[in-house]
């Protein structure tokens, strides 16, 4: 028996990744098809409720490449640990959009810690 994670409001992560990706794709008129959307997500790598949003990211994230990507284009996750630390989801932040250059950031929603970045130019 295979089980999904929920979102409130009965989402399942894949549904919120792939809803993103296409947002993305409709948005953007500087992406190439060959271009993997990535997406980083900022978690507490210590933590159980942490490690999994990561993993469960990755999961759907595979789930969607594996029927072709969203418009061509394959899903990418990039992964940042923030030590449970404010400072350190700042930097993660940071570095996720000036070094990594992903195109959204997404954390932990149960955290003070939280935030959510679209690249720019483009809309949610």
């Amino acid at each position: 028996m295979r089980t999904t994670s929920r979102l409130p409001g009965s989402w399942s992560l894949q549904t919120l990744l792939g809803a993103t990706a296409l947002g993305l794709l409709a948005t953007s008129t500087s992406a190439f098809a060959a271009d993997p959307i990535r997406i980083g997500v900022i978690a507490e790598a210590q933590a159980i409720a942490g490690a999994s949003i990561p993993q469960a990211a990755q999961m759907a994230a595979d789930e969607i490449n594996q029927k072709g990507g969203v418009d061509g284009r394959k899903i990418e996750i990039v992964t940042y640990d923030n030590h449970s630390s404010s400072a350190d989801s700042v930097r993660a932040f940071q570095r996720a959009v000036n070094e990594d250059k992903v195109n959204i950031v997404s954390s932990q929603a149960t955290s003070a810690r939280s935030f959510w970045r679209l690249s720019p130019g483009l809309r949610a």
